[in-house]
């Protein structure tokens, strides 16, 4: 017993295992929105970093100053948790664009300016890190917020190379500067023409998508209906039926199969043609779905022939539904094009039994219309 006791014990994970959904619930928050901003936080976060480690191997191997590098290091931290705090207590969502990225791209760049002009002989390497924030604002700004993020870098970076070049000649010739210059303005470039094209690649497939789903649930409409009455057909009946009879076996109501051909149908294609005798489905179709009640399914079975399934629910018989609609036909024009036709069916009943398949229902029912038939048509029999 206590060896049971003990390997069960080494086999629950316990509260550990829910410590880093804690841990990642307190830093992010449970807003999937909210979680996502903070994760683009994090990307920046990692840039940022990225320029403080390269600052700091400069200082290490004496290419700046350690004072300027702790200052700009602190502007990025308290950047980051500035960004962080906003965020996280849900004042970014205030503003029109939660994300921030516009102004995280902005800051972010002018970090990388202020550290290419702190690191000397080893300045060049910033200039990729320029490129790699716009790379990641491609994908969370629009492209006029990039075209403008662009800009002001190439500004920014302008104004720090012209400085450089008048305070540390010895590292930053105005030569090789004006060709560092140069190389930004034309990555910029490229990066808000790549933008342009990005969005509106996205745009097409979000469009393409949109009109698929609709393709697709159009499809599952059309493979769930019949074409001529818009009932549903065969094959969403039987799904119906399957389902009703899973939640019988769960507790829930019993219900009627039932079986409806229309008398003499093949007279009404004959004497007065198909078309005739598709609107009078049709007719027939509208009007069962007015009189039998909401909790009543009727779909096309096939031909002249339709299926009701109908719920064994109060107030009142399922068979009523059917009588009520026998009623209903009797008065009312087979259809606009035959005012002095009427319509006559016969049906035929069968009560869902405990644990029946579906099939023998169906064929139950099947027998009771054959029987209608024999006894006249225009009625209604029970098996």
């Amino acid at each position: 017993m206590r060896t049971q006791q003990a390997a069960q014990v080494s086999t629950d994970p316990g509260p550990a295992a829910d410590l880093p959904a804690r841990l990642g619930n307190l830093l992010l928050g449970t807003d999937s929105r909210q979680r996502l901003t903070l994760t683009l936080l994090g990307l920046v976060a990692l840039v940022s970093a990225t320029v403080v480690m390269l600052l700091t191997y400069a200082v290490a191997i004496g290419m700046a100053d350690l004072r300027q590098v702790a200052l700009l290091s602190a502007c990025v931290f308290a950047s980051i948790i500035g960004f962080y705090a906003m965020i996280r207590s849900g004042c970014n969502r205030r503003f029109s664009d939660p994300t921030l990225a516009m102004p995280q791209a902005i800051m972010a760049q002018t970090l990388i300016a202020c550290a290419y002009a702190l690191t000397g002989p080893l300045h060049g390497a910033t200039v990729i890190m320029l490129a790699l924030v716009m790379v990641f604002g491609m994908f969370s700004l629009r492209p006029a917020a990039v075209r403008i993020v662009s800009v002001y870098t190439v500004v920014v970076m302008g104004a720090v190379i012209y400085w450089s070049t008048q305070h540390q000649p010895l590292h930053y010739q105005p030569q090789r500067e004006l060709f560092n210059f140069g190389l930004t303005a034309i990555v910029m470039l490229a990066i808000s023409q790549l933008s342009g094209q990005l969005m509106d690649m996205r745009t097409r497939l979000k469009t393409q998508k949109i009109a698929l789903e609709g393709a697709l649930a159009h499809i599952k409409e059309m493979a769930a209906r019949d074409e001529l009455t818009g009932l549903p057909n065969r094959r969403r009946m039987m799904t119906l039926l399957q389902e009703h009879a899973t939640r019988h076996a769960r507790g829930g109501p019993r219900f009627f199969v039932c079986i409806i051909d229309l008398d003499h149908f093949k007279h009404i294609n004959d004497t007065y043609g198909h078309a005739a005798g598709d609107a009078v489905l049709r007719s027939f179709a509208a009007q069962a779905q007015v009189v039998l009640r909401t909790t009543d399914i009727i779909g096309r079975w096939g031909g002249e022939e339709f299926l009701v399934l109908l719920q064994e629910t109060p107030p009142g018989e399922p068979m009523l539904g059917v009588a009520r609609l026998r009623e209903s036909l009797s008065v009312t024009p087979a259809s606009p094009g035959l005012p002095d036709v009427r319509v006559r069916f016969s049906a035929g009943f069968a009560r869902y039994e405990e644990n029946e398949p579906i099939d023998q229902a169906i064929e139950r029912a099947d027998r009771a219309l054959y029987a209608a038939k024999s006894a006249g048509r225009n009625c209604s029999i029970v098996l």
